[in-house]
């Protein structure tokens, strides 16, 4: 980490600006994310009220365009550089992107965070204003280089590859012209694999290939696009070595007045050209008449995975993801409405699957995540204030199953496992279902300047999926019971972006 800190600061000290940091966030945040909690009451502990925040403060229907609680102290630190070629209607570009993510006061995250190679040909001639063909080339990480449209159900990142070694390099080439584009590309990373049926490893290169068009046209927008993955060699006993493949296809529909479709920022290449607008956090503009957006996605994904009841044998998973959103401004009044829904397979495919590697047994049950939110807030000009609500519920995703085995324990009887991530996942009760999330939010924005903000967030949930584990005074006879349903937290921040 010394090291690299003194790199990043000789190549500070060696000619860049402060305007080569973008993106930049400044938080502080005093937050509490249950009052009715303590610490070690709950499965997402609750510290108590204090300094800080993380995305144990956010809700389910929070941040679905980003990767990002909100709530994060980062900047990234853009070297940009543009020339025309020595060839006519050739434009070249790049750009190093690093990540400053400032964990706490001992530990700050460096990482690459798209830095490209751009080549461009300008075809405005033949095919219209705008039009280009350009190659872009990710050195390090082609994260950024995704399929879907919407960020919560995006995927062919760099964690497609489970257990690749950190670096996922990718090559895009995109055609772009007024009324639309298409692409072709390609992902490359390495990974520990098992040579046949041995238990020898060695690292093996794997590849992806990502394609995709779209088109918009008086409004109306159609995209769809789809990828192939090798994912390295299946682990368990029977198919030991054998290969483990992805594939999928996307697809998004939508129509648009007076507002753009767009995507998300976690897509975007970072650039801080002196020609081009900073538009990472324009201020949100107000009192021009009606201006909406609604569009659809879909996504179908199969994955080859282990059979748990046929030895020796593979079967495809099938996964889904689907999600409606609607934007609507009027005057002073904004509203939005984002609704979804997940496969348990789908919510777990970059792992994959609960069990890795494995497909889902015929004796267990699983069940989807869905939930719908809706919003509404209003501006005052003359404060700079914006106050707003939110409304949500949803159904988490389960895995059931008879005398469950995990993590080491072994439950008897029928228990389900609420899965709210790959990584977040909690066990209910002897013959216990999952119940529906209700949440809502109060929240207030006043803008201080162009870069500074007050955020205040009240909220509450009723969750009636939380419990613990309990044992004897033995350490014995371990059960899970259920929590106080209740959750109210806050979260009052001071935000700088610039």
């Amino acid at each position: 980490m010394k090291k690299t800190l003194v790199a990043v600061t000789l190549l500070l000290a060696s000619g860049s600006r402060a305007g080569d940091f973008m993106d930049t966030r400044l938080t502080f945040t005093l937050s509490e994310n249950n009052f009715f909690a303590g610490p070690g009451e709950t499965p997402q502990n609750s510290p108590g009220f204090g300094i800080g925040a993380d995305r144990s403060n956010t809700l389910f229907f929070d941040n679905y365009e980003t990767r990002y609680s909100g709530f994060e102290t980062l900047s990234h630190l853009v070297l940009y550089k543009k020339m025309p070629s020595f060839f006519e209607r050739l434009t070249t570009e790049a750009s190093l992107v690093v990540r400053f993510l400032l964990n706490d006061e001992k530990q700050t995250t460096i990482q690459d965070a798209g830095s490209y190679i751009r080549l461009s040909y300008d075809f405005s001639e033949q095919l219209g204003e705008g039009s280009n063909l350009e190659l872009v080339l990710f050195p390090v990480s082609g994260d950024r280089f995704r399929l879907g449209y919407s960020y919560k159900i995006s995927w062919g990142g760099s964690s497609i590859f489970p257990l690749n070694n950190g670096l996922v390099p990718a090559a895009k080439l995109q055609l772009n012209f007024p009324q639309g584009y298409a692409f072709a590309g390609v992902k490359t990373t390495q990974i520990e694999e098992y040579l046949g049926n041995t238990s020898q490893t060695e690292m093996v290169t794997n590849y992806g290939a990502l394609a995709g068009l779209g088109l918009d046209i008086q409004g109306i927008r159609a995209e769809v696009n789809a990828g192939y993955f090798t994912r390295g060699t299946l682990p368990h006993p029977g198919v030991l070595g054998r290969g483990a493949y992805a594939t999928g296809i996307s697809y998004q529909l939508g129509y648009h007045r007076g507002m753009p479709i767009g995507t998300s920022i976690d897509f975007a290449l970072y650039k801080n050209d002196p020609e081009m607008e900073a538009n990472f956090f324009k201020p949100e503009k107000y009192g021009e008449g009606l201006s909406f957006v609604v569009k659809h996605e879909g996504t179908f994904f199969f994955q080859t995975l282990s059979d748990p009841d046929n030895y020796g044998s593979t079967t495809n998973q099938l996964a889904m993801a689907f999600d409606l959103n609607l934007a609507l401004k009027f005057g002073f009044w904004r509203l939005h409405l984002d609704a979804m829904y997940r496969t348990l397979s789908f919510l777990l495919h970059e792992v994959p699957s609960f069990t890795p590697f494995q497909d889902f047994p015929q004796a267990a049950s699983t069940s989807p995540e869905y939930f719908a939110a809706a919003g509404i807030d209003y501006h005052l000009p003359s404060l700079h204030l914006t106050p707003g609500v939110v409304l949500g519920m949803q159904m988490p995703a389960t895995y059931s199953i008879e005398n469950l085995a995990v993590g080491g324990l072994e439950f008897g009887g029928k228990r389900t496992v609420v899965v709210q991530s790959a990584s977040q996942r909690s066990v209910l009760p002897e013959g216990e279902e999952a119940r529906m999330v209700f949440s809502v939010k109060f929240n207030s924005r006043w803008d201080i300047s162009e870069m500074l903000a007050a955020i205040l967030e009240v909220y509450f949930t009723w969750d009636d999926n939380q419990s613990r584990f309990v044992s004897d005074f033995y350490g014995l006879n371990l059960h899970a019971e259920f929590l106080d349903a209740r959750v109210l937290g806050m979260n009052l921040a001071l935000q700088a972006r610039f």
